[in-house]
């Protein structure tokens, strides 16, 4: 996969698609902007996740790192008919926002640092934090490195996060694999031989260089759009919004963006919100996927599967197939999702159409 991934990115036309903010996703100054530089493959079978950089001849073969984490939860109670699996979705996906610090909406203690999007509300970040405050490492995250334990999310040892928050910007290819070949003793060199208040202690000196830019700020140009725990219609609501709030944006995001609204944190609909006051930058019929959907090389089942794009996520429509297919243009990617999988909702506004004022 990481041979079809190197010629296909070398193929496409690199333009942007959205008309998205000119910041690069993050309140720091990313130390690598093209996402063509490293491949990532998270490597659910042995807690491994491993990047890439092209060789001579242009393939993602020449490794650069390699990290010990902690997947989503694949095991269930089977006492509890309540207990459900919590997996890392597999897939090719396309990197998305980050923060530095953050704290889990949907959770009342917990926090992580360096967060980096991988799709929805899956992020990579940190071993967990109590507190945002480095001082408050969770011992048990910590002693849970390298086994299936989050709500999805993907943990990093502090150091190895830092570097994804960094050098992973935005666009940059993760493939998500449950099938790679077993590897138990890289898995058991990757393991910290620091005891829990050795690597405590470490982790204390892992410190940025600069301080945090500004965080962008949007408003609300939706009536009634919700603030919610997390990155989906499925979550608890924390508050209604009015048109013309104000917000502060934590990460940003292609679909659901990571806010605070007054004293709140949560996930807002990106298509309910504009980054210019008093402008519309979303439209109520623009073209949306209605799941989450892999893009295909040709329009076919049996085709390339090139990369998975989120529900709800705004793509544009090059062409239709006599049986249904469309032709749509997700990020950097050109290819084909299957039939009735585009529909009309609130989305960002494509290039080619004007930006409409907002009615007072």
């Amino acid at each position: 996969m990481r041979r079809i991934a190197s010629l296909l990115i070398a193929a496409v036309t690199l333009f942007s698609v959205l008309l998205m903010p000119g910041r690069a996703q993050a309140q720091d100054e990313l130390k690598n902007t093209d996402p063509d530089k490293y491949y990532i493959l998270l490597d659910l079978r042995n807690q491994i996740v491993t990047v890439f950089e092209r060789d001579e001849s242009g393939e993602y073969t020449k490794v650069v790192r390699r990290f010990l984490c902690a997947s989503g939860r694949t095991d269930v109670d089977e006492a509890d008919p309540e207990d459900e699996a919590t997996p890392t979705p597999r897939g090719i996906w396309k990197i998305g926002g980050r923060e530095r610090f953050g704290k889990f909406a949907n959770f009342s203690s917990s926090y992580a640092r360096y967060w980096v999007q991988i799709v929805g509300s899956i992020y990579f970040h940190s071993i967990l934090f109590t507190k945002r405050d480095i001082n408050a490492m969770n011992r048990q995250a910590f002693n849970d490195m390298g086994n299936k334990v989050s709500h999805g999310c993907v943990r990093l040892y502090v150091e190895d996060a830092r570097w994804l928050y960094y050098y992973a910007c935005p666009g940059t290819t993760i493939e998500i694999s449950a099938s790679e070949p077993s590897q138990r003793d890289l898995k058991r060199a990757l393991k910290t031989k620091l005891s829990f208040s050795d690597y405590n202690a470490f982790q204390k000196t892992i410190v940025d260089e600069t301080d945090e830019l500004p965080n962008p700020r949007v408003w609300v140009t939706v009536e009634g759009a919700r603030l919610r725990k997390g990155s989906g219609s499925a979550f608890d609501s924390v508050a209604r919004l009015q048109v013309g709030d104000e917000l502060e944006v934590l990460i940003e995001s292609e679909v659901w963006v990571k806010v605070r609204y007054g004293k709140k944190e949560g996930y807002v609909l990106r298509g309910h919100i504009s980054y210019q006051q008093g402008v519309m930058d979303t439209r109520p019929d623009a073209d949306v996927l209605k799941t989450t959907e892999w893009l295909y090389a040709e329009p076919s089942l049996d085709a390339t599967q090139l990369v998975k794009a989120p529900a709800r996520v705004s793509v544009q429509v090059l062409e239709t197939t006599e049986d249904g297919w469309k032709k749509i243009v997700y990020q950097n990617v050109t290819g084909y999702v299957k039939p009735n999988r585009i529909v009309k909702d609130w989305g960002v506004i494509i290039e080619g159409y004007e930006p409409q004022a907002v009615e007072p």
